[in-house]
């Protein structure tokens, strides 16, 4: 069974679904629907690796508080074994309006110690046994960078809409074995992607929403696939579940083409449910 690491990034989201956003002035609005679930891109990843069989292991900060206790058991449920430090200011908590097109604007309710100290060593020999590492680019993540470099799994690095002068991706571009981001800030992604396997990433991929996704390897070149065909519910979680995808696939195939592929038809099964992973499921 693939054994898998996912570091940091999990929040606690309130999904409110808007016909339209509203206009900036004052005014009541009627969501269509609304509900509270799990969120954040290590909790999208981890869910969608579990859900397509690996065996996961997830740490992040979460707070002693009740939405940290929902957070604890919605893993606990997927089969997710958790580790991590209490946040002393609370679990990470999200509200995202959405709109009949899948656009989200994300309030950051309480976004968690961000900068707070945290000590990677507990989680060394977890590292050591996991095929693959995805490092979640916060802050607080920055101390797992050295341990990656020690273990021999592919250390996953989501960057995502990074633009390309950013300096807080630095360090984490640079711990990339596999590495990637959406397009939408950065139109020079094609010639980055290709400087990144230049300077020894393994793997680099670009996600352009509907418009499907580009991956390079020195040995296959460019593949680039569509977006798989998805009755669009709600989009968070779409690039989590395409790495997810991708990754379970590679380190089978070793194949960009189908790995591609199999994450774009993960990204769908995703965009077409109202949870981060779709085979999920809570008690």
């Amino acid at each position: 069974m693939t054994k898998a690491v996912v570091i940091g990034g999990v929040s606690w989201n309130t999904m409110v679904f808007l016909d339209r956003f509203p206009q900036p002035k004052p005014q009541t609005v009627f969501a269509s629907r609304s509900h509270t679930t799990i969120g954040g891109s290590g909790a999208g990843k981890a869910l969608n690796l579990r859900a397509l069989d690996a065996e996961v292991d997830l740490w992040a900060l979460v707070g002693d508080d009740p939405r940290g206790a929902d957070v604890r058991d919605r893993l606990a449920a997927a089969g997710i074994r958790f580790h991590g430090e209490v946040d002393p200011l609370g679990t990470a908590h999200h509200v995202n309006l959405m709109d009949a097109d899948g656009d989200r604007i994300s309030i950051f309710v309480n976004g968690g110690s961000l900068d707070a100290e945290v000590d990677p060593e507990p989680m060394r020999q977890v590292m050591a046994r996991a095929d693959l590492v995805s490092i979640t680019i916060m802050n607080h993540c920055r101390p797992f960078l050295p341990l990656a470099d020690e273990v021999d799994a592919d250390i996953w690095i989501d960057i995502h809409d990074y633009d390309g002068v950013n300096p807080h991706h630095g360090a984490f571009i640079e711990a990339a074995d596999m590495l990637i981001m959406s397009s939408v800030s950065m139109p020079q992604w094609r010639p980055f992607l290709e400087q990144r396997i230049a300077a020894g990433t393994t793997v680099a991929i670009a996600t352009h929403g509907a418009a499907g996704a580009s991956g390079i390897t020195e040995a296959a070149g460019w593949v680039d696939v569509s977006a798989s065909p998805a009755h669009v519910v709600d989009t968070n979680g779409a690039g989590d579940a395409f790495m997810a995808g991708f990754a379970m696939s590679w380190l089978v195939t070793a194949d960009l083409n189908r790995a591609m592929e199999a994450g774009a038809e993960r990204a769908a099964l995703a965009v077409g449910s109202a949870e981060l992973s779709p085979a999920t499921r809570f008690g």
